[in-house]
C-alpha cells in the first residue's frame, strides 16, 4: 500500500512511507509487561534494547523534514534489528 500511494501522489510531490516500529517502551508497556518478559525481549534485538517513544519521534521527523525529500515508498522498520533475526 505504501508503494502504491508514493507512486500515486509522487506527481504531486507528495512522499508516502511507512513506520513499522516494534517492542517500543511506551509508559503503558512499562507497567504491562513485566520486567523479566521486557529482558527477555531485549535479547531478541541485536541493539540489545527495546525502542523508546523518541526512537519513533526521531524517525517521523525525519521523513517530514527536507532532508528526506528523495525518499518515498519505503517501510521504514524501527525495531533495532529484531526483523533482521
Amino acid at each position: 500500500m505504501t508503494q502504491h500511494l508514493a507512486s500515486e501522489a509522487g506527481q504531486f510531490t507528495i512522499c508516502v512511507n511507512c513506520i513499522a516500529p516494534e517492542s517500543i517502551l511506551t509508559e503503558n508497556n512499562l507497567n504491562r509487561i513485566p520486567e523479566q518478559i521486557q529482558k527477555s525481549m531485549i535479547e531478541w534485538h541485536p541493539i540489545k534494547r527495546l525502542g523508546t517513544p523518541e526512537d519513533i519521534t526521531e524517525a517521523a521527523l525525519f521523513l517530514a523534514s527536507d532532508n528526506s525529500s528523495w525518499i518515498t515508498g519505503v517501510i521504514l522498520d524501527i525495531s533495532g534489528g529484531a526483523v533482521m533475526v
